[in-house]
């Protein structure tokens, strides 16, 4: 049974209500904020020859050690196919490597090459000033918070 209707402190976050207003919509505000860092990040990444997509493989990648391209697919929330594609071009450019896993011949393994690691190194330099500035004034606590509440609501939408 859902409980939305008998909540009424969360009613304007329900497209269905009167009182709705899509710029309460947190939904809506995460959209912004995603698509302003992207936008930010983009601009960083392109006079090194880098993109959003690539630097988030070469983040999951290098974090994991090695990853399948299901679990890279996940973490990035991305398409099969299109991660697929995203990593056949970095391999192409040396970034990464690939290999079909010892357990599963139908999973493939990738790994960060060596142009990879000094490309990322480039890369969060630039990215660590980013995320200074989107985070002046945002104390440890609030970010704790604000990790915790996106944490219960990607397990809410994991259904």
């Amino acid at each position: 049974m859902s409980t939305k209707h008998n909540a009424p402190d969360r009613i304007h976050v329900d497209p269905e209500s009167d009182d709705f207003d899509i710029r309460s919509w947190p939904f809506f505000g995460i959209v912004q904020l995603t698509g302003r860092y992207h936008l930010k990040l983009d601009a960083m990444l392109k006079p090194i020859g880098m993109d959003v997509p690539r630097w988030r493989v070469l983040m999951i990648v290098s974090s994991q050690g090695s990853a399948s391209v299901t679990e890279i697919s996940e973490i990035a929330v991305t398409k099969m196919s299109t991660m697929a594609k995203i990593i056949q071009r970095m391999t192409a450019q040396d970034l990464v490597s690939t290999r079909p896993s010892p357990d599963d011949a139908r999973t493939t393994i990738v790994t960060i090459t060596d142009a990879g690691r000094d490309v990322i190194q480039q890369i969060r330099k630039k990215v660590s000033r980013l995320s200074d500035r989107a985070f002046d004034g945002v104390s440890k606590k609030e970010l704790e918070l604000l990790n915790s509440i996106i944490n219960k609501i990607h397990y809410n939408l994991t259904f």
